[in-house]
């Protein structure tokens, strides 16, 4: 058969819908205060110019280019290969003499032993691949292009392209649909039949990825749709399949080589589809299946993929006021730059808010157990060798992508956060017997898809932390505590007590306190007492896991009440483990100490744990037992724990600023906020977008990649701090200022305290005051609140999604004193404090009395 007789000649437009030329009217981006938008193309580099979109499992990244367009795709179980069982076979002897040499101060050679027995072998887990590259290129008549603009509105998850050519309009929308799990791309024209492009998929140029590596298979099929795939060079492979198919309305489709061509079209779209052996035995059956069963308009596709997203992204909502007719005429790149040298710009700043939330909603999506979280660039990848592998990195990066999900209305979307953990927890269960000869289950810094919980790289700052699981698993503390969903605990609660298991048996005794050893504080590095400059990373009982394992000890009995297990033995043995944990100490420059003893720091500023109350400051405020002018200095006037970062910056602010761009910046946002510093809050907020992401697309970079996604999910919920915190609590008792007193992890009877405002910056609120709507607290409260342009609350609504009681106070005041701002609830009170009697969905009414 010829190649021009394989045709298909589209009589039909039920699969589409006419668009007429009167329909396709100017997009107008500046009037949509949603739109990520720009009046010129983007370039072929990711994530600096493209604009994302992803269905929590497949995402594209796409430029607007006019005449041709290089998508990048993914698929995000496409990783570089099978599990790998990396267990250094000397290892256990290895930490048994790892831990001799750091108890005898013998650090450096502690670690080049390390180097040696401790690491894995393989040094690395598997990294995260591209899938590849769908190619379009489009014929127009001779001509200019004007009128150019390309989005991306995060208030439906759909993108566009739009110009004028010869006379011609031109559009096309991007979307990645949850619903009909596939990727639409749909072109239209107001001429009839001007609709003419072709496309193919191939793994991209040797600089990026080899010139078709891994590929076995590059075909046409059923006239319309081509598909392509291969597999991992493993003894057991990741067998993979991508596929895309032309779906048009008046015109031919064909077929030609490894190409789909389109000529003629009124209207038509490209449907794409890809899947690996980790979820579908027959990948690419199963690609051809999915592409040849789309028999939906593209119109009802995007309805019911706007509806689905609108759904869950309309939970929450926050107005920062309202920006200038100057500002809102201008393009996105535009306001950006002008952000760092011109007066705030509240919805650009609104609109930085809701791309986090975006953001979290395309890459992370509940579907089943093998559902996958996103990794340190979310499901968006164009390179084989993504910067640090592209993996889940557990010492802050995975932990901060959920941060935004319990405040602003996402705790659904941890679902594939919580696969990964009992996946870690099943791993990590033969790594903590064969490495350490421990029971339960130990991950250490980094691990990937199959959840690889050896030791990573050959980094002493890094490798030596076998703390990671435990980190994570206050994600699950924190669930409950928002959600009271004691189903959830119950299935998350094996792999948080084997977590406990594994750190009971793996602390040793040190000076009388019980330590983890070998450890480290993560990615951060000292300086050798009297050593000549030598320096050492490798440690024993850091305070970032002693705070971990005094969180995660401390709600042990809180869990086993909520679930109604008793275990005797066990709880006593965790109480007395977390009763020798060491305390908290300043160190020589006024702030917590990060080690057990005093190290100079070889670089001061954002490691990590560098703000060694981070978890606890992003958590809950623990007591915590410290020398009795420690305990005055941290309990007063908020609580037993603060951050060192900003307590040294405060105290020192020579040896520390803004921290570098990505996870660090968001961070001292979040900071800024729960220590009720509004005015650094709002400086962080303008660095983060001016400084540290990309004018045209509004994404972070990482210090020294080009896009790490942590940033981005760390920002907003850092943002939520400023206008309400729920991390405190109050001792079960009468209402009544006098009576107050704060409670702490570990201690049963307790109730939610809810700060309205507590640390607003004035910019936040000077264009015409502000808004929000849907915040979520922990007790599992629903708040709505307004400010005036002075930054005074108006009114705010708390509904009881629980039936909980809670404490409301407005702004800073301590816990106890009745020195602070009154508030009056309709039918409680009027108080500094007024407790709130719960009734489940009861709505109760704040303002300021």
């Amino acid at each position: 058969m010829s190649w021009y007789s394989r045709v298909t000649v589209v009589l039909t437009i039920g699969l589409l819908g006419h668009v007429t030329a009167e329909e396709l009217k100017a997009p107008n981006s500046a009037s949509n205060k949603w739109r990520i938008w720009d009046n010129e193309a983007g370039s072929t580099t990711a994530f600096t110019d493209q604009y994302v979109i992803g269905n929590g499992r497949i995402g594209a990244m796409f430029s607007g280019g006019q005449k041709s367009e290089s998508i990048n795709i993914n698929e995000n179980s496409f990783w570089s290969g099978s599990f790998i069982d990396r267990v250094n076979p000397d290892s256990q002897p290895t930490v048994q003499e790892m831990q001799k040499l750091v108890r005898q101060g013998k650090f450096t050679e502690a670690e080049d032993l390390g180097k040696l027995g401790y690491i894995g072998t393989p040094m690395s887990t598997r990294n995260y691949d591209t899938l590849g590259t769908l190619g379009l290129t489009q014929a127009f008549p001779d001509g200019n292009v004007t009128d150019y603009e390309r989005w991306i509105d995060v208030e439906e998850s759909v993108g566009g392209t739009q110009f004028s050519v010869g006379g011609i309009t031109f559009q096309r929308e991007y979307l990645a649909s949850n619903p009909d799990d596939i990727i639409a791309i749909n072109l239209k024209a107001s001429k009839p039949g001007s609709v003419d492009f072709n496309i193919r998929l191939d793994r991209g140029a040797w600089d990026v990825v080899g010139l078709d590596r891994h590929v076995q298979y590059s075909i046409a099929s059923n006239n319309d749709s081509i598909v392509m795939g291969g597999s991992t060079a493993d003894a057991r492979p990741i067998i993979w399949a991508a596929g895309a198919r032309i779906v048009a309305s008046g015109g031919e489709v064909s077929t030609l080589g490894d190409n789909v061509l389109c000529k003629g079209a009124d209207e038509a779209t490209v449907y794409f589809q890809s899947w690996t052996s980790y979820r579908k035995k027959d990948p690419k059956h199963a690609v051809l299946s999915d592409l040849a069963a789309v028999l939906k308009s593209y119109s009802d596709i995007r309805a019911a993929h706007v509806s689905d997203y609108q759904a869950i992204a309309g939970r929450m909502s926050l107005q920062f006021g309202q920006s200038t007719p100057e500002q809102k005429a201008l393009t996105t790149p535009q306001r950006m730059v002008n952000i760092a040298v011109d007066a705030f710009d509240p919805e650009l700043a609104g609109l930085y808010f809701q791309l986090g939330r975006y953001l979290l909603i395309s890459s992370s999506r509940p579907s089943s157990d093998l559902a996958l979280p996103p990794n340190l660039q979310g499901i968006w990848n164009n390179v084989a060798d993504p910067p640090w592998g592209g993996k889940y990195t557990i010492n802050i990066n995975l932990q901060m992508n959920y941060w935004p999900s319990l405040t602003t209305g996402l705790a659904d979307l941890t679902s594939p956060l919580n696969n990964l953990l009992k996946t870690m927890g099943t791993r990590g269960a033969k790594v903590a017997k064969e490495m350490y000869g421990c029971s339960g289950t130990v991950t250490h810094h980094n691990t990937d898809l199959w959840g690889d919980s050896a030791p990573q790289d050959n980094y002493s700052p890094a490798t030596f932390w076998p703390m990671g699981a435990t980190w994570m698993i206050t994600h699950v503390i924190e669930h409950y505590r928002f959600t009271g969903d004691k189903e959830f605990l119950k299935d998350m609660f094996p792999t948080l007590k084997a977590n406990v298991e594994f750190a009971l048996e793996f602390m040793t005794e040190y000076k009388g306190y019980m330590v983890t050893n070998p450890s480290v504080s993560p990615e951060n590095t000292y300086i050798i007492p009297n050593s000549n400059g030598k320096t050492a990373s490798i440690s024993l009982g850091t305070t970032i896991d002693n705070q971990l394992l005094w969180e995660l000890f401390g709600f042990v009995p809180e869990a086993q009440a909520a679930l109604g297990i008793r275990d005797d033995k066990f709880t006593k043995r965790v109480a007395q483990m977390r009763a020798k944990l060491p305390g908290l100490r300043l160190n020589q420059y006024g702030g917590i100490a990060e080690w057990i003893h005093d190290y100079e720091e070889l670089t001061p500023c954002c490691s990590p744990s560098q703000a060694t109350g981070t978890l606890l400051i992003w958590y809950q405020y623990i007591r915590y037992r410290t020398s009795p002018r420690l305990t005055k200095r941290l309990l007063t006037p908020l609580s037993p724990v603060f951050a060192i970062d900003l307590m040294s910056r405060q105290l020192f602010p020579e040896r520390n600023g803004g921290g570098p761009c990505g996870w660090p910046r968001a961070w001292t946002i979040a900071m800024s906020g729960r220590m009720f510093l509004p005015d650094i809050a709002h400086e962080r907020l303008v660095t983060q977008m001016s400084e540290c992401s990309w004018n045209k697309t509004m994404l972070n970079q990482g210090d020294v990649a080009p896009f790490q996604i942590d940033g981005n999910f760390g920002t907003p919920a850092g943002i939520v701090e400023s206008f309400i915190q729920s991390h405190e609590y109050v001792k079960t008792a009468p209402p009544g200022n006098a009576n107050l007193e704060a409670a702490y992890t570990g201690e049963l009877d307790k109730v939610t305290l809810i700060r309205l405002l507590p640390s607003l910056p004035a910019a936040w609120a000077a264009n015409g005051g502000g808004s929000f709507k849907g915040m979520i607290t922990r007790g599992g409260f629903k708040v709505d609140a307004s400010w005036d342009n002075k930054g005074k609350l108006k009114t705010a609504t708390i509904k009881s999604q629980l039936g909980n009681d809670v404490y409301v106070t407005i702004g800073q005041t301590p816990i106890g004193s009745s020195r602070g701002q009154s508030i009056k609830v309709a039918g409680q009170g009027t108080g500094t404090f007024v407790k709130l009697k719960g009734v489940k969905d009861t709505k109760f009414t704040v303002t300021a009395a």
